[in-house]
């Protein structure tokens, strides 16, 4: 049977176990990550069947005038359901329709191909969003292959400008550059949001999956990224880049190098998409396909207080 858990009663050794039995690759499910982005505010809608947890669908709440709601954190794509062969509720829908029960108020991401309906009552609403991702199971050379030809001209110009990648052993430089330039556009950003992501790379370092990558050309720094990577996925989870950076395509030449590195390993390299034409053609230049997930948002009705929407709906538009 289906469980709500509230976060003390969570088993984080079981939740794991989930995860490595349902073969999870996305990172953002890990009891760890939602540790950290939810700053220890979270739930759970969990089966368990003898006492070990085969499926689970997190729930991160924040609480508004005393009543808790559902929301998608900064930093965290998707959620959604985990399964495992032993699960016998498989439907994210019933997931979605208990949480509903329970927090009355929803904002929620997950995996959805484009091919799927998404039946849910008509007080909800929702759209499909645009990932891209990249298989990393052939060798570099086929899949250089399949960069568009102009991705393929800046490489070979930025080959020919000087550029070093070097590993970091700090996101300070890279949250610096990024306040500096797309920074400056998004006031949303508060310097709690910046130390989340900070205290969100010491996590990832910790546990051995996170890395931030910087692209210096005559020891100025051009671009940077923080990479979460997994056994099964590689993930592209925040940048930036400055003006000369843009210049000698520094961010193509960065992620262009990880490729390499990750070429024949049967990864999926997850660039995490953009709304944005401009930066979903970049993705797309790299023969990164769409994988679809939808945006879900279940609100009070209309006798209640409006629910003010968190930072994340925007930067989820703009960041990237």
């Amino acid at each position: 049977m289906i469980q709500l858990l509230r976060h003390h009663e969570i088993d984080f050794a079981r939740w794991e176990t989930c995860l490595r039995n349902a073969g999870e690759s996305l990172v953002y499910r890990q009891a760890w990550y939602l540790e950290v982005v939810c700053v220890g505010e979270w739930d759970a809608l969990v089966e368990i069947q003898a006492g070990a947890y085969v499926s689970v669908f997190p729930l991160p709440v924040s609480r508004f005038l005393g009543k808790k709601k559902v929301y998608q954190p900064l930093f965290t794509q998707q959620l959604g359901l985990v399964i495992t062969a032993a699960s016998q509720h498989t439907s994210a829908e019933e997931y979605l329709a208990l949480a509903a029960d329970v927090y009355g108020q929803v904002q929620y991401q997950m995996p959805c191909p484009q091919e799927t309906a998404v039946n849910l009552p008509e007080a909800w609403t929702w759209r499909r969003r645009p990932n891209f991702e990249l298989s990393l199971g052939a060798v570099y050379a086929e899949i250089r292959q399949n960069y568009a030809t102009n991705l393929r001209r800046n490489l070979k110009k930025a080959g020919q400008d000087e550029l070093t990648l070097a590993h970091a052993d700090s996101i300070q430089s890279l949250i610096e550059l990024f306040q500096s330039t797309k920074g400056k556009e998004l006031l949303e950003l508060r310097p709690r949001h910046y130390g989340k992501l900070a205290g969100l790379y010491a996590q990832a370092k910790q546990k051995g999956v996170g890395q931030v990558w910087e692209v210096h050309r005559q020891n100025k720094l051009l671009a940077a990224a923080f990479i979460l990577s997994t056994e099964q996925r590689t993930t592209f989870l925040f940048g930036a880049s400055s003006a000369e950076g843009r210049t000698h395509n520094a961010m193509a030449f960065l992620l262009d190098q990880l490729i390499q590195q990750e070429a024949g390993s049967r990864k999926t390299f997850d660039f995490e998409g953009s709304e944005v034409p401009g930066v979903a053609k970049f993705y797309a230049g790299f023969g990164a396909q769409p994988a679809t997930y939808v945006s879900l948002s279940l609100k009070p009705n209309s006798s209640a207080l409006s629910w003010t929407p968190n930072v994340f709906r925007f930067l989820a538009r703009h960041l990237r």
